[in-house]
Order: structure tokens, then sequence, then C-alpha cells
């Protein structure tokens, strides 16, 4: 008899040995998809069909172990819902971090309205997760914007700005997907339907919204630029948005010069007629609502006043006399 119990006691502490050498082992290993994985996961889904999910798309290895430890960690029961994207080498508990956030977010960023994809590479590389290019590269590829599936040249005006919580080893589509995530909850069906009213795809206003965002610096002048935009486009002519001449120019500071604006690139509305390619910049609510919902005016031209507002005028003869009027205001300032 204690022979047996002995031998009973040998074989569950070799049993329980082996169990814990495949949980360390679990817990060690990072899955590699063999492509970029899409979750999303809907209010209402339990802890297991997510984890099968998982396991089915080979984000993991091992679904019973995976959700049991969930569960001793007490992270199955703080599910988020959300689109996820695994792409990179995640062991299981970066993959728990990354579905049961919300007490373990490691890093916190904010992109500013009318942060270009140059600057939220800036953005992100400051919190050493990825360098700058590699970041920048990715929002550049066009198989990024294939797999997220946007009809634009690259990732620019749809990584919406906002405020966003990382955790280690994300990848920069992982990062990606969180911004675009957020651009599809901000782009409603309204905003579609109001596209569609005017006569403008969704690339098209999203561009125009990223002029609207980098030209106007209150919330109140955004429609009426707008206006001006919209207004010059049914005549014909060109916007020339200053904006544009330097869009791709990497580290551009400084005030934008007459040679700026001679400056060749399909972006560059002083050289070309209608709207650049895409977006220059990306831009939040105010300035893409505006672009759907212009103000109705006359006006054709602009002109800042350097005090963050701007002149408007109907005609080229009063737009040259708000110049004249501006640059003489400046000089009494000192400004010139």
């Amino acid at each position: 008899m204690r022979t047996r119990l002995r031998v009973l006691l040998f074989l569950l502490v070799c049993l329980l040995t082996l169990v814990f050498i495949h949980i360390c082992f679990f817990l060690r290993t990072p899955i590699t998809p063999h492509k970029p994985v899409e979750v999303d996961i809907v209010p209402g889904q339990s802890a297991w069909e997510i984890t099968q999910t998982l396991k089915n798309t080979g984000v993991i290895s091992h679904a019973c172990t995976f959700i049991t430890i969930a569960a001793l960690t007490g992270k199955a029961k703080h599910l988020q819902a959300g689109a996820y994207v695994f792409e990179g080498n995640h062991v299981p508990m970066d993959i728990m971090d990354i579905l049961f956030r919300g007490k373990t977010l490691k890093y916190r960023i904010t992109i500013p309205e009318g942060y270009t994809i140059y600057q939220i590479g800036e953005a992100v590389s400051r919190t050493g997760l990825i360098p700058k290019n590699l970041f920048i590269q990715s929002a550049l590829s066009p198989k990024t914007k294939d797999f997220f599936q946007v009809k634009a040249p690259s990732m620019e005006g749809f990584l919406y700005p906002d405020t966003y919580y990382l955790v280690p080893h994300m990848t920069p589509l992982e990062i990606m997907a969180k911004m675009i995530d957020r651009f599809r909850s901000i782009y409603t069906p309204e905003m579609e339907q109001r596209a569609k009213a005017i006569g403008m795809s969704k690339l098209e206003v999203i561009t125009l919204a990223s002029l609207i965002e980098k030209e106007a610096h209150t919330k109140a002048e955004q429609p009426i630029i707008s206006s001006v935009f919209h207004n010059r486009m049914m005549r014909g002519m060109r916007l020339q948005s200053d904006p544009t001449a330097i869009y791709g120019i990497m580290g551009f500071t400084g005030k934008i010069s007459p040679d700026d604006l001679l400056r060749e690139s399909p972006y560059n509305t002083y050289r070309h007629e209608g709207l650049p390619p895409g977006p220059i910049c990306n831009p939040g609510l105010d300035s893409i609502r505006s672009a759907l919902w212009p103000a109705k005016t006359t006006y054709l031209y602009f002109v800042s006043q350097g005090d963050g507002t701007h002149s408007f005028s109907r005609s080229l003869e009063e737009h040259n006399r708000a110049i004249s009027n501006n640059s003489k205001q400046k000089k009494n300032r000192g400004i010139l």
C-alpha cells in the first residue's frame, strides 16, 4: 500500500513538474504570426471565445493554458472590446496586457491635431518603443495602407490625433491599428452621407480637412477657411495653400519662403490644380466637419493677420489691400 502511494505521489510530482515546465515554456515563448492578424473583440464575448480566436488565428499556441493563466491573474474578467492587430514577437503575457489593458498600460502618448506621420513617428520614438524611421517607413508603405484598406497614398490623414496607451513590444502596425480604429469611430455614417451629397470621396474630405487643420489657428475660422477652398474649387482656381508646398520635407522649421511656393511637388497647390493627392497631416474632428459643412460665404482669399486670425476677401484687389494693410500693421508692431 505504501509503495503504491509513493508511486502515485511520484507520478503526481512528475505531472506537476511537467505542467510547470509547460507553463514556463509557454509564458516565455514568443509567437510570431505568419502575417499581421486583426482580431475584433465585440462587447459580450467571453474570455474563452477570445482565446479560441487567438488560437485559431495563430496569435497564441495553446488556448487552455492561456485562459487558465488569464483566469488565475484575474485578467479574464477585464476584457475591453476593440480592434487589435498582432504582428510582432509577443509572449503570452504581452498579449494579455494588450487584451486586458487598463491596469498594465506602460506608455501614454498624445498626438495633437495636425501632426504629420513624421511628427507622430517622433512622438512614438520618444517612448523608446520603436525608432522614428521604422514607424515612418511603415506609415508610408503601400502594404500598410492595403492592410488597413485605406485608399490613399499613405496612412497620412487616417492616424487620428488622440491620447493612446501602448504596451511593450508593439510594432508600428499595431500602434497604427489603434489610431485608425479611432478614426473609423470618428468618421460617422452621417459624414459618409454628407460626403456623397457634396460629391466628395472620403480621401478628398480628409485631404481638405488636413489643409484646413494646417491653415486655421482658431476653431471659429475653420468653416470659413473651408468655404474659401470650396469656392475656389468650384471656380477652378488653384487652392494656393502654403502648407502644401512644404509637405514631405522632414524637419522643416521656420517661415515658408517664396522659393518654397515654387517647389515642384504633387502636393504643392501653387503648382497643381485641385486637392493634393492625399492629406498633408492628420486632422481633428472639427476640421473634418468643417470640410464637410463649410460656412456659406463668397470669400476666395485669406491672409494671416499675424495674431492667429485671418483677413478674408472676395476679390484679388480686396485681398491685395488686406496684404498691404497687414504688412503695415506688422511693421508698426516691429514684426517686419
